[in-house]
C-alpha cells in the first residue's frame, strides 16, 4: 500500500498541472530609439537616454548610451565650430563663476534662418555677507557652472528652444544659452570679499567680464546674423537689458531686440539700487544720466537710443520674488504701484517699447510660452511672435 500523500504535496502538483506549459521568457531588445546625447562632460564623455525599444515587451539588449566627446574648445577670438540643432558646451577658461572656477555656454546652432537669439539664465542674486552667504540667494555663485551643470539643465528642453513645437516664435533661430553663476545680474565687474558672523565668502561678480569674452567669440561665429533677439528670464531678464548696448556693439550690422521676462526694472526701496551698483561695479550707459539713480531711466534710455529696435517685457504685476528682491518684503500690493508707475511712465511713452503684463504674483512667463493667454485673451506665443516679427500689430497689453 502506498503511503498517503500530505495535502501540501497534492495542493502541488495541482498547482503545477493548472499552469500548463511553462512560459517563454520574453524576447531580448534588438532596436532602440534615442534621445540626443547630452553636453559633453568632465572625462569626455557625453550620454544619452532609450526612448523606445523593439520588439515590443522586450527586455535587455546592448543600447549605446554613451559616446566619447570633445569639449568644444578654441581660442579666445575664435568662431565655435558646433555640430548643428543640438546643444552642445563651449569652455571659456577666461571666464568665471562667483567660487572662481571657469564656466562657459551653451549653443546650438541652426541653418533654418540666420536669426540668434541670445538667452540669459536667471537665479536671484547677492551683494553682501547676509545675501550671499546666510541667505545663498544666488544660483551657482558656490557650486559654479560647468559642462556636467549643462548636461542636466532643464532649461535646455524648455519650449522656447523647441524647433518641433510649431506655436513656438523662436523655433528657426540658432540659440546661445548664457548661464548665471556669478550673482550679479550677468552685469558685475569686481571681486568681492564679504563677512558675516565668523565667516566670509569671496564672489566673483564677472558677468560683465564673462559676456565681453563670449562675445568676442559669438560675433564671428555667426557673421551673417541679421537679427539677434536678446532675452532672459528673472536676473537673466535683468542681464538681457543692462548686457543689450554690449551685445548691439559686437552685432553693429544687425537688428538686436529684446525681451525682458519677469525683471521690470522698478524703484528697488531705500538704498537696494546703490547697494547693487557699488557691490558689483554695474557699468551704465554713459549717455544715460538718470540711470543712477533710477533704474528704470535705462528703458527710456534704450528704446529712444536705439528707435528701430523692439523692447519688450512680460511682467507679472504683483511678482512675489521680485517684490523681496526689490526691498518691499511682502507687500506685493507696493510693488505693484511700482511696476504700474513704471509702465505707465518708462513703456507706455515710447513706441517702440511694450509690455505684456499680467494681474498675478507669479515669476516669469516664458515657461508657459505656448500656453499662457494674458488679457484680452491674447495669447503669449502671439504676442512674442509679433516682437519678434516686427509686426506693426505689436502693443502693450496688460490690465
Amino acid at each position: 500500500m502506498r503511503p498517503a500523500r500530505a495535502p501540501a504535496a497534492l495542493a502541488a502538483l495541482a498547482a503545477l498541472a493548472a499552469c500548463g506549459p511553462a512560459a517563454s521568457p520574453p524576447a531580448t531588445c534588438t532596436s532602440f530609439t534615442y534621445s540626443d546625447y547630452g553636453a559633453c562632460r568632465p572625462g569626455g564623455t557625453q550620454t544619452r537616454t532609450v526612448l523606445t525599444a523593439a520588439p515590443a515587451g522586450c527586455t535587455g539588449g546592448a543600447p549605446v548610451t554613451t559616446q566619447a566627446c570633445t569639449e568644444l574648445g578654441g581660442g579666445p577670438d575664435d568662431p565655435i565650430a558646433a555640430p548643428g540643432e543640438q546643444w552642445s558646451w563651449v569652455g571659456f577658461p577666461g571666464a568665471v563663476c562667483g567660487n572662481g572656477q571657469p564656466t562657459g555656454l551653451g549653443v546650438n546652432p541652426t541653418t533654418r534662418s540666420s536669426d540668434l537669439v541670445i538667452y540669459f539664465q536667471g537665479g536671484g542674486g547677492c551683494w553682501d555677507g547676509l545675501t550671499c552667504l546666510q541667505l545663498d540667494l544666488a544660483v551657482n555663485v558656490r557650486s559654479g557652472y560647468g559642462p556636467a551643470a549643462f548636461a542636466a539643465e532643464p532649461l535646455r528642453a524648455a519650449s522656447a528652444f523647441d524647433r518641433g513645437e510649431p506655436a513656438n516664435p523662436l523655433r528657426n533661430a540658432s540659440y546661445v544659452f548664457v548661464p548665471y553663476c556669478t550673482g550679479d545680474l550677468h552685469a558685475g565687474d569686481a571681486v568681492r570679499t564679504y563677512p558675516w558672523l565668523a565667516d566670509t565668502i569671496t564672489v566673483h561678480h564677472a558677468g560683465r567680464a564673462n559676456l565681453a569674452a563670449f562675445l568676442r567669440r559669438l560675433a564671428p561665429t555667426f557673421p551673417g546674423a541679421r537679427r539677434v533677439f536678446v532675452t532672459g528670464s528673472s536676473a537673466g531678464g535683468f542681464g538681457a537689458q543692462l548686457g543689450y548696448q554690449a551685445i548691439a556693439a559686437a552685432f553693429p550690422a544687425a537688428e538686436v531686440h529684446l525681451l525682458a521676462d519677469g525683471a521690470q526694472l522698478v524703484q528697488p526701496t531705500g538704498s537696494i539700487w546703490a547697494d547693487w551698483r557699488s557691490a558689483w561695479n554695474l557699468a551704465l550707459p554713459a549717455g544715460c544720466a538718470d540711470c543712477a539713480a533710477q533704474p528704470g531711466a535705462l528703458v527710456t534710455w534704450l528704446s529712444s537710443t536705439h528707435p528701430a529696435r523692439r523692447f519688450g517685457l512680460l511682467a507679472s504685476m504683483n511678482d512675489q520674488v521680485l517684490t523681496f528682491f526689490f526691498g518691499y518684503g511682502l507687500d506685493t500690493t507696493s510693488f505693484g504701484y511700482a511696476t504700474r508707475s513704471l509702465l505707465d511712465g518708462r513703456y507706455a511713452p515710447a513706441p517702440n517699447a511694450h509690455a505684456f503684463a499680467m494681474a498675478v504674483s507669479t515669476h516669469t512667463m516664458l515657461g508657459g510660452l505656448t500656453t499662457t493667454t494674458g488679457p484680452g485673451g491674447v495669447a503669449l506665443r502671439d504676442w512674442v511672435g509679433q516682437w519678434y516679427s516686427g509686426d506693426p500689430a505689436w502693443a502693450a497689453v496688460g490690465p
